[in-house]
C-alpha cells in the first residue's frame, strides 16, 4: 500500500499548465484503488499499533479524502472553506461496535458560499457528484422559499456517513463525512499525524491544517514541524495561501 500512496503523490507533481486536470484525474483514480486496498489491510482481531496504525489511518483517510474531493469538485469546482477543526486528518476517539475497545475515526467538513445559487440545480449537481464518486445517496428537500433546504445523504461501508446540505436562502453548501470507528488508539495516531514528539511545547498544530480545499489541493496526512502555516495567530487565513505540491513523507508506516 505504501508504494501505491507514493505513486499517487508522485503523480501530483506535474507541469503547471496541466496540473489541475491531472490532479482531478489522480484524485478519482486513487479513491477507488485506496478503498479496495483498505478493505484488505490489517489482521482480524488485532489492534494496529505504531507503523501499522499509521498505515491503516493513512489508507482510511486518503480513501475518504479522495472520494470527498470528487464530491466537492462535482458540486462546485472552486475553493471551499475548511471550518475550524474540520480538515479531517487528525483522528477522533470513538467506541468500537459492542462498546468495548476504543478506536478512531475521521471527521471531515467543508463549506462554500455561493450567492444566487439555485437549490434544485445545486441538488442535481450533488447527485451527479455522488454518482461520480461511487456513492449511492438519497436526496430530500424541506421547506419553501428562504427556508428551503436540500439534503443528500449516503451511507458507505468504508467512508461512513456522507452528507451534502444545500441552503439557498443562506447561499451556503455544507459537505461532511464521518468515517466508521476503526480499531486503534486515536491519541497514538494523532501524535504521529501532528508530529507531537518533535513539537515539544508547540501547541499550534491547528495552524498547519489547510484552511481551504480547491481544484489544485492535495491530501495531507502528516504535519511535521516546519509545515506551511495556513492561519495567522488571530485565526484568520494566511494570504496568499500556501501551495503544497509534494506532501511530506512521514517516518512512520514503513
Amino acid at each position: 500500500m505504501a508504494d501505491e500512496v507514493q505513486v499517487f503523490y508522485n503523480h501530483l507533481i506535474v507541469g503547471t499548465a496541466t496540473r489541475v486536470s491531472a490532479v482531478r484525474h489522480v484524485w478519482a483514480a486513487v479513491a477507488a484503488g485506496l478503498v479496495l486496498t483498505m478493505t484488505g489491510c490489517g489482521v482480524p482481531g488485532q489492534v494496529p499499533q505504531r507503523d501499522a496504525l499509521y498505515r491503516d489511518g493513512e489508507q482510511r483517510y486518503l480513501a475518504m479524502a479522495t472520494t470527498m474531493h470528487t464530491v466537492l469538485m462535482g458540486v462546485h469546482e472552486g475553493d471551499w472553506t475548511v471550518p475550524t477543526g474540520g480538515y479531517g486528518a487528525v483522528p477522533i476517539g470513538c467506541s468500537l461496535e459492542g462498546g468495548g475497545d476504543l478506536g478512531y475515526r475521521f471527521s471531515y467538513r467543508r463549506e462554500v458560499t455561493l450567492p444566487g445559487m439555485d437549490g434544485e440545480t445545486m441538488s442535481a449537481a450533488a447527485i451527479a457528484a455522488f454518482r461520480d464518486a461511487g456513492l449511492k445517496g438519497e436526496a430530500a428537500g424541506y421547506g419553501k422559499g428562504d427556508a428551503a433546504e436540500w439534503n443528500l445523504v449516503a451511507e458507505d461501508e468504508a467512508l461512513g456517513r456522507v452528507v451534502v446540505t444545500i441552503v439557498p436562502g443562506a447561499s451556503r453548501v455544507e459537505v461532511s463525512a464521518d468515517t466508521p470507528c476503526a480499531p486503534g488508539n486515536a491519541g497514538e495516531l494523532s501524535r504521529m499525524v501532528t508530529d507531537d514528539e518533535a513539537r515539544g511545547s508547540d501547541a499550534l498544530t491547528w495552524r498547519s491544517l489547510p484552511a481551504t480545499e480547491g481544484p489544485d489541493s492535495v491530501p495531507l496526512f502528516y504535519f511535521p514541524v516546519g509545515s506551511p502555516v495556513y492561519f495567522n495567530e488571530d485565526g484568520s487565513p494566511v494570504e496568499p495561501k500556501p501551495v503544497v505540491t509534494a506532501p511530506p513523507k512521514a517516518p512512520y508506516g514503513g
